[in-house]
């Protein structure tokens, strides 16, 4: 790195330079599989048995600074990313009354233009990330009180692009594990009216490790991620909306493990993100989602001024 990086950044990326890996973790808050075509107030309600419902989904995220674990800022960086996802949904009858499914995700990462933290240009390879593999379940379904509750788990295994000799890839290429829990209920208004929902998704991660070349290998720690959104029902017929979201995610400490023993590269999976979200549906089985972000904090990665995600489904 630079003599534009701090010291103890500088030694947490030099502690793995061989393997030009350090900056390729801080940044995974953006391109993580895990990231990638999480819920939007349209996954809260239940859906209806034996249908298929595909989503293409495209996510742009760009930033211009980048914060060492203990709130350094590095300028002079420019990292963007567009995230094609495709997901599939099928749902089958039901389960003692409980609605489920299964469904894959699968996002590709692209990355735009030159990429720099501190000033440093980094190598970068794009490509697909892992796929995520889910089943989910609906235990609480109360369409009078607009109340959901789901549980969905998720499985991403190491299947990525994926170069231990580039700085910013697709992939980790590790194993995520990921367990989500959803619930909605009604602030104020009709059920099946205009109205004012509240929606809080919990989701926990926990990581395999990513084998960085013989006797080195990454330990991450396990992530936990918190996803508020406040959407406003104003379009009953066509479940028209607008509302704010909130995402906070903590943990995600990455560990350099070989022969010389543990040491902490400095990355983090930790941020706070604040925006605004909205959707219709646009015919009988054709919606849209979108929303618009900006990270108003970040540790150990970088700090995205820009995040623009939409979404278009189709029910089958």
């Amino acid at each position: 790195m630079t003599a534009q990086t701090s010291p103890k950044f500088s030694r947490a990326v030099a502690s793995i330079a061989g393997a030009a890996f350090g900056i390729g973790l801080a940044v995974s808050a953006m391109t993580q599989p895990a990231q990638a075509g999480g819920p939007l107030p349209y996954d809260a309600p239940s859906p209806p048995p034996n249908i298929s419902v595909a989503m293409l989904y495209n996510q742009f995220a760009s930033a211009t600074s980048f914060y060492t674990q203990h709130g350094t800022k590095l300028g002079h960086t420019r990292i963007q990313t567009d995230v094609p996802i495709l997901r599939l949904v099928h749902t089958f009858s039901p389960i003692d009354g409980m609605a489920w499914g299964m469904q894959v995700i699968a996002p590709y990462v692209s990355f735009l233009g030159n990429q720099r933290v501190g000033g440093a240009n980094l190598s970068h390879q794009g490509g697909f990330a892992e796929p995520q593999l889910s089943a989910f379940i609906y235990p609480v379904n109360n369409p009078a009180e607009d109340e959901t509750a789901v549980l969905a788990y998720f499985v991403s295994p190491p299947s990525g692009s994926y170069n231990p000799a580039i700085a910013l890839n697709a992939s980790t290429n590790n194993w995520v594990n990921n367990l989500e829990i959803g619930f909605t209920h009604k602030i104020f208004g009709q059920a099946k009216g205009r109205r004012l929902d509240l929606q809080v998704w919990a989701d926990g991660y926990v990581y395999g490790d990513t084998n960085v070349s013989s006797g080195v290998h990454l330990k991450t720690d396990p992530v936990g991620q918190l996803i508020v959104y406040a959407p406003y029902y104003f379009h009953p017929q066509t479940a028209g909306y607008i509302g704010l979201s909130f995402e906070k995610t903590f943990g995600g400490k990455v560990s350099l493990v070989d022969a010389a023993g543990t040491s902490d590269t400095g990355n983090r999976t930790n941020f706070t993100r604040i925006g605004v979200v909205a959707g219709s549906f646009l015919s009988p089985t054709i919606f849209g989602q979108a929303q618009l972000a900006t990270d108003v904090q970040a540790r150990g990665g970088a700090r995205n001024d820009i995040i623009f995600l939409a979404q278009i489904g189709k029910v089958f």
